[in-house]
């Protein structure tokens, strides 16, 4: 499976006073949960039934379960994205981490929520719908502690020249929202063909050496924004790009990510 989002957690405090925290696809979230939280002492985490974890957390204020409560609860909002087998031949932990805020679409003739404000930004230019998606992508980072503590957040580039594209205007208005610098001097060396209609393969080929960078990333930690994920290649050609100059760490996050990989339906 390459997305899902969490269905249930639980969160109770034992008699000892220690925190059990459990939950079903254990491999994926207990490394998110690690990876936000690595002040937290624990006892390991145990496999359960079909996936499922737990672990008892010790010594944790009050103050940081309710931060551990409310990133569990912004896990069962949005979508997990991780390798497809079509992109595991070509990629590997390039992108640390990867989300949506939802799919585009709920069947194949109606949009969901973030599916229709990413149209409207996106084929209308229209603002009202940009304003709130970067208002959702905000509050995402705002209550993801790494995603909240990243060194850089900017859009994956678009074609050169190309006068519209919603990526970089949601990244400016996110900044205003988080009250913090945004963007980093990253483009396109030249332009690229539409993706949706290309192989796999094809579409790796194309995006090779496209990507151009004007500063330094050693050690850094980015956070990558695009308006949809479909097939992934995107994404992970960038994140693998950024690697090789150097940055820690690289996220995703998209507003919509499409139900198939090959196409937007």
């Amino acid at each position: 499976m390459s997305r899902y989002r969490l269905n249930w957690y639980e969160l109770e405090e034992s008699d000892s006073g220690d925190w059990l925290v459990k939950f079903p696809l254990g491999d994926t979230y207990s490394k998110f949960i690690d990876q936000a939280f690595p002040e937290f002492s624990h006892i390991g985490w145990r496999p359960s039934s079909k996936g499922v974890c737990y672990t008892y957390i010790k010594g944790a204020s009050s103050q940081k379960i309710k931060r551990l409560r409310d990133f569990l609860d912004l896990l069962k909002q949005i979508l997990v994205l991780r390798l497809n087998k079509n992109l595991e031949a070509y990629f590997e932990d390039e992108l640390d981490q990867c989300f949506a805020l939802d799919f585009n679409l709920e069947d194949p003739e109606t949009y969901t929520g973030a599916g229709s404000l990413e149209y409207q930004a996106k084929y209308n230019e229209d603002r009202k719908s940009a304003d709130k998606l970067a208002e959702l992508l905000a509050t995402v980072c705002s209550l993801h502690p790494n995603l909240r503590n990243v060194d850089h957040i900017t859009a994956v580039p678009g074609n050169p020249g190309k006068s519209f594209h919603l990526p970089d205007i949601l990244v400016k208005k996110m900044g205003k929202h988080l009250e913090r610098d945004v963007g980093l001097n990253l483009g396109k060396t030249k332009k690229t063909p539409q993706l949706k209609n290309l192989s796999f393969a094809d579409k790796v080929k194309a995006l090779k050496g496209v990507y151009s960078l004007g500063e330094d990333v050693q050690d850094q930690t980015i956070l990558l924004i695009d308006d949809l994920y479909q097939s992934g290649t995107t994404m992970w050609t960038l994140a693998k790009f950024l690697k090789e100059n150097g940055a820690e760490s690289v996220y995703g996050l998209a507003c919509v990510k499409s139900w198939r990989d090959s196409d937007n339906i």
